[in-house]
């Protein structure tokens, strides 16, 4: 009887310490990965961002303040030196879809799309080829959104490292919304 009931612990003390085991070991296994997979670097304006995909200047921002919105236009230089992967798409090189007014505890619209100096629309051909352009890109927020933060805003541009798409890097320049 003694025999059977130190046996019986010690099987459960084996099953215990298995459950234990494999806990450390999925939890070692999720959290694995990266613990910043985002970076934020500043930058200022009038200063060329060189990323690995893309080469920008923030060069003039406008804002305004309405009744209700809060608006800013920035014009930016742009040059695409490869293909770029915004919006964690390989191959899309419409920075539109990693560019944003970040405002801590608020939000912001995106900009309709990327238009030339004068106003148009730049096409997917004229996105996709490696020419330097001149950008404007327009943002809207309701100025009830603003009025709550607890940082200045900020444009932020979020683009990847690589095409794995496990590492980013926020290319943030504060305004004055």
């Amino acid at each position: 009887m003694k025999k059977h009931n130190l046996t019986l612990y010690g099987l459960v003390i084996l099953v215990f310490l298995s459950l234990i085991g494999a806990g450390v070991w999925q939890y070692t296994r999720i959290n694995s990965g990266s613990k910043h997979p985002v970076s934020e670097k500043i930058f200022s304006q009038n200063k060329w961002v060189n990323a690995p995909q893309v080469r920008f200047k923030v060069l003039k921002v406008v804002t305004s303040t309405g009744a209700d919105k809060k608006r800013a236009a920035v014009t930016m230089r742009i040059k695409q030196l490869a293909p770029g992967n915004y919006g964690a798409i390989k191959g899309n090189s419409n920075i539109l879809n990693s560019i944003w007014i970040n405002i801590p505890y608020g939000f912001s619209n995106m900009s309709q799309w990327m238009k030339n100096a004068n106003g148009t629309r730049y096409t997917m051909k004229e996105l996709n080829d490696g020419k330097s352009k001149i950008a404007k890109f327009y943002f809207t927020t309701p100025s009830f959104n603003y009025k709550y933060r607890t940082a200045p805003a900020r444009l932020s541009i979020l683009i990847p490292d690589n095409d794995k798409f496990e590492h980013y890097t926020k290319y943030s320049m504060f305004i004055d919304l």
